[in-house]
């Protein structure tokens, strides 16, 4: 069921929380590389963030040194990881981590801060991703061909924005998005 976020300064308006059940892994070319390591099947890293020059090698990596002390080890050493974090399902784990590279182009001093996207990817493993709809009510009549008259009222879409990572965050952007779209 839909979560609806309203605002009683702005009669007519909307905005609907809906959970995204079929949510993208979380992406952003400003967001720390992880390595996802399936129960079952390859280690891959994730393509819709920041991926290291060197990616291949931190893959092979870790398929080699198959010892997560040894793998956050070796990224210290040859790429200037500073911080590493996990998060895990049952069938997943998310490592994430910086590299000298990644803190150059966002501007991060050391130790590198990656509890923003510890959150999101735990978010996203755990289903916690939703998208708003803000909706403007109108009301009118309708003319048929033969002259009959029917009275409308309906909710027409603003606005929709996608892959929002936790509740509170998305329920936050839903009344931020709701003021922005009717000021205008």
């Amino acid at each position: 069921m839909d979560e609806v976020v309203t605002d009683d300064r702005l009669p007519g308006w909307r905005a609907r929380l809906i959970h995204d059940d079929s949510a993208h892994e979380p992406d952003g070319d400003a967001l720390a590389p992880a390595l996802l390591v399936a129960r079952r099947g390859q280690p891959h890293l994730a393509t819709g963030v920041y991926v290291p020059a060197h990616g291949v090698r931190i893959v092979a990596a870790f398929d080699r040194l198959g010892d997560r002390d040894r793998f956050e080890r070796y990224l210290r050493i040859h790429h200037g990881t500073t911080s590493l974090t996990a998060v895990s399902t049952p069938g997943l784990d998310v490592l994430i981590f910086d590299t000298t590279d990644f803190r150059a182009l966002v501007g991060m001093t050391v130790p590198a801060d990656l509890t923003a996207e510890r959150t999101e990817w735990q978010a996203w493993l755990d289903g916690d991703v939703y998208g708003v709809c803000v909706e403007r009510h109108h009301t009118g009549v309708t003319t048929w061909d033969d002259n009959t008259t029917t009275a409308v009222s309906q909710w027409r879409v603003v606005e929709d924005v996608w892959g929002l990572f936790g509740h509170t965050s998305a329920t936050d952007y839903a009344r931020d998005l709701l003021r922005e779209c009717a000021a205008g």
